[in-house]
């Protein structure tokens, strides 16, 4: 069976209109592939100034943390400082060297063995002195003052203060005794 020329001109010619549909299918998915991508650019290329600003923000914002966490490590620092352990400072020869600059006799200290103390969630060491001292009223509450005045007792608090001062018939001399608690930072 021998075919004709004009059957394989049809089929040719249906061929390569197969072939040519098939190539322009390719072409179209392709060029829609490639309009995606150019959106997808596009959207990227005004994306890219925003996240580059904020990126610029972040890095301030981080920047000014770090500032902020060195100051609050040199505030807690100087705390620490303030707040040494209660056993480093001879409390006991201050109190004498006041009681001595304001003209009292201490005929009395008595301090604690210094335990641990939780304030909020801070575990202090506290140490609990009690001064008796003899002298006149004025005296006494120089005494009071400069003890909640003093530098080498900001970390310390005055508890309680029972004064007794003698009738004018009565011998004896005004005394005091005074309750102090003093705070120490206690270590990791």
């Amino acid at each position: 069976m021998r075919l004709s020329k004009t059957f394989w001109l049809i089929l040719g010619i249906g061929i390569s209109v197969i072939a040519v549909g098939i190539l322009g299918w390719f072409y179209l998915e392709q060029r829609g592939d490639g309009q995606r991508l150019d959106d997808s650019l596009s959207s990227a290329q005004v994306t890219l100034p925003t996240l580059v600003s904020q990126r610029g923000d972040l890095e301030s914002q981080l920047t000014q943390s770090d500032s902020e966490l060195a100051e609050a490590e040199s505030w807690l620092n100087e705390l620490k400082a303030i707040f040494e352990s209660v056993e480093s400072i001879e409390y006991d020869e201050a109190l004498f060297d006041i009681a001595d600059d304001c003209n009292l006799e201490i005929t009395r200290l008595t301090a604690l063995e210094p335990r641990d103390e939780e304030v909020e969630t801070i575990t202090y060491i506290t140490a609990s002195f009690t001064v008796d001292v003899e002298g006149t009223v004025a005296h006494i509450l120089d005494f009071i003052d400069t003890i909640a005045t003093d530098e080498d007792f900001t970390n310390a608090t005055i508890g309680l203060v029972n004064m007794q001062v003698p009738e004018p018939e009565e011998e004896g001399k005004p005394s005091a005794t005074i309750n102090l608690v003093i705070y120490g930072y206690q270590g990791e």
